[in-house]
């Protein structure tokens, strides 16, 4: 019997992978062990290895395109030997606790669910429907009546793949399953906006070869029927007189609800406009995955939980000292003493001190966290047009590491991300986040929290500033003060003020600038 290819556990809030490629081909011999898949997430990287010896005889899924985490990837087995193509893909493995229970898809609900779609959810329930979770959301976000779905899963459950076929073999339908049909012919940014916004690739293009759509022509095609009127679309960066469009079709009523996804419920949920058509001299630059991860997880922490910003300076001599006196002593043990481990050190201990600070809000009330696992941000380096990345790799149990075990792990955490090595366990269960963004020069900024976490210390860079030193009264003048050169740097701790206050905050500086300064070589 052949064997399926599964993805790991790609941790929590992952819902789905990019495959980067296959390093074999339909047909090649395997050993178990052997890295035979490359999948990426918004953070990472991840090889697939093979579960057991023999031939692949499947992929489910081709190079570039996207697959659930819970998807079967493909199959190994003996040469020659069929695999069940009834089998359901994106099938889940049953859960152990519900033995006996038919299985279920199992996927993530989608941060982005309408009102709609759990509405929908609901009544498919009390209707007495048997459906999957992610049959139930596909259906609700696509308009389907699961009343007139046939389910072909255990004991007759609707499936995703059963909505997806009713959607497909409905009049006017305008089918999704465009990845595995359409690969050779569209870019995969296009391929995911028409099975996001439900278009049919085919029908937009009319004359026009495939692979010249573009998104604009998808959202355009959208926004079009989500206004009532005819989808057209017109090339991208060419004149009007070139526009290609759809033939004009005579006033008929809307589809059918269950061919093509419902307008919001709410008025005020306007369809999102088409972008403007570039002018000469922009150009347009695609998003990564990992760039539109950045841009969701910081818009949505920024707008809901209500950030302050406290700075502190901080003098950075007793660090400076106590680390060119052993610097060499950890080198001698293979370990790079860098400042963020003098950070991180003290990180810990202000948390220690203001347990509040290491914590999560919750509508019931704050949960304290009794370890401490310490995340760093670290920027990726930039592309041509200045468009980077930021991954966070956590130290996991910084409270438990004295000096060296904190710095051994910054090492080891940076040299993996380095060499794109790091995996999801790696930036998992965070509790406090460190920004270093003193490392470019930088003296102060605002940084964002890291969800769902209350704070984030920032660190500015260190330099030479002009410090005044008192031998008497420190705010009076007196004849023992002398000015003076420190290494300065600037704290910059943003706080969620649902659970922080200016006070308790304030009490978290002080401690890790106590720390920062009591150093003794």
């Amino acid at each position: 019997m052949a064997t399926e290819i599964r993805l790991p556990d790609a941790g929590e809030g992952i819902e789905d992978v990019t495959v980067s490629r296959w390093r074999v081909a339909v047909g090649d011999a395997v050993n178990a062990g052997d890295v035979i898949l490359e999948v990426a997430t918004d953070k990472v990287d991840t090889e697939i290895q093979a579960p057991t010896s023999g031939v692949l005889l499947k992929i489910n899924f081709r190079d570039g395109e996207i697959a659930p985490v819970s998807a079967v990837m493909g199959y190994i087995g003996e040469a020659g030997e069929s695999v069940d193509e009834a089998a359901p893909a994106t099938a889940a493995p049953a859960d152990k606790s519900t033995a006996g229970e038919p299985a279920t898809e199992s996927a993530t609900t989608e941060s982005g669910i309408t009102e709609s779609a759990i509405t929908e959810s609901k009544a498919t329930e009390s209707a007495g429907v048997k459906a999957s979770p992610v049959a139930k959301r596909v259906a609700a976000e696509k308009g389907v009546d699961l009343a007139g779905v046939a389910g072909t899963g255990p004991g007759g459950q609707i499936t995703k793949h059963d909505v997806l076929a009713a959607t497909e073999a409905a009049p006017g339908a305008v089918g999704t399953a465009l990845p595995g049909e359409l690969a050779d012919e569209t870019s995969l940014p296009v391929r995911r906006a028409a099975a996001e916004h439900n278009i049919n690739l085919r029908e937009i293009a009319g004359d026009r070869p495939l692979s010249t759509l573009t998104v604009y022509d998808v959202l355009s095609a959208a926004a079009s029927r989500a206004a009532g009127k005819t989808v057209r679309v017109e090339p991208a960066f060419a004149s009007s007189a070139a526009a290609v469009a759809a033939p004009a079709q005579p006033a008929a009523p809307p589809p059918p609800a269950s061919t093509v996804a419902p307008a919001a419920p709410k008025p005020a949920a306007a369809p999102a406009p088409a972008p403007a058509q570039l002018k000469s001299g922009e150009e347009l630059v695609r998003l990564s995955r990992m760039r539109t991860a950045v841009a969701r997880n910081t818009a949505q922490s920024l707008f809901s939980a209500p950030h302050v910003t406290t700075m502190w300076d901080v003098d950075m001599s007793a660090v400076l000292q106590h680390r060119a006196a052993h610097k060499k002593e950890f080198a001698a043990a293979g370990v790079n003493l860098t400042i963020t481990a003098y950070f991180i050190e003290a990180i810990v201990a202000g948390l220690k001190a203001v347990p509040a600070a290491n914590a999560t809000w919750t509508d019931e009330g704050v949960v304290i966290k009794r370890y401490y696992n310490i995340g760093m941000a670290t920027a990726l380096p930039m592309d041509q047009y200045g468009i980077g990345g930021l991954i966070v790799p956590v130290i996991k149990n910084a409270g438990d590491l004295n000096l060296m075990g904190i710095a051994r792990a910054v090492n080891d955490l940076a040299d993996r991300a380095r060499k794109n090595e790091l995996k999801q366990e790696d930036l998992a269960d965070g509790t406090f986040t460190l920004s270093n963004y003193g490392t470019s020069g930088s003296r102060f900024q605002t940084p964002i929290i890291v969800q769902p976490q209350v704070g984030i210390l920032g660190v500015g860079a260190v330099e030479k500033r002009a410090a005044v030193v008192s031998n008497g009264h420190p705010l009076e003048p007196n004849l023992g003060d002398y000015l003076t050169f420190k290494p300065m740097t600037t704290l910059g701790f943003s706080y969620d003020h649902r659970v922080l206050d200016g006070a308790t905050a304030d009490a978290f500086c002080a401690a890790v600038k106590k720390h920062l300064e009591g150093y003794v070589v």
